[in-house]
């Protein structure tokens, strides 16, 4: 098992597998939705919006999941979470601030949710660094 998962109790693996399937959706409802409009195979009309909201909705359900898992969660845990997600909203705004200049240097320009791949990136590691650093791969 590894290491990550050692540290999680059958709540805490049954609320972070409803995370996971909530954001696994928000994520394909967002490059099928984004798909869709940009290649107008729906027009910019009541459906257009509605699979917006939806696609919303889905995402603010992930959060709200996460929200969940980390209330239900242990201190211990709780605080590498919350130290990831540090290292995620640090390095996401590093780089938001940091290309804007590069994009006015000549950089190619980027999508919105680009500095949002690179929070995710950054907060998964910051989870791997947090239980690496409070040696959660033995028993609890």
């Amino acid at each position: 098992m590894s290491v990550c998962a050692d540290a999680y109790t059958p709540r805490d693996t049954r609320n972070l597998r409803i995370f996971t399937i909530w954001c696994l959706s928000s994520a394909v409802m967002f490059v099928g939705v984004t798909f869709l409009i940009r290649k107008d195979i729906i027009p910019h009309g009541p459906l257009a919006w509605s699979l917006a909201i939806a696609n919303f909705i889905v995402a603010f359900l992930a959060a709200r999941s996460y929200l969940v898992f980390l209330r239900g969660a242990d201190e211990l845990l709780r605080r590498i979470q919350l130290e990831g997600l540090a290292l995620g909203f640090g390095a996401g705004a590093v780089f938001m601030l940091s290309y804007r200049i590069f994009e006015r240097l000549g950089a190619p320009k980027l999508d919105s949710a680009h500095p949002y791949v690179v929070m995710a990136i950054f907060w998964a590691i910051g989870q791997y660094i947090g239980t690496r650093r409070y040696g959660m791969g033995g028993e609890r």
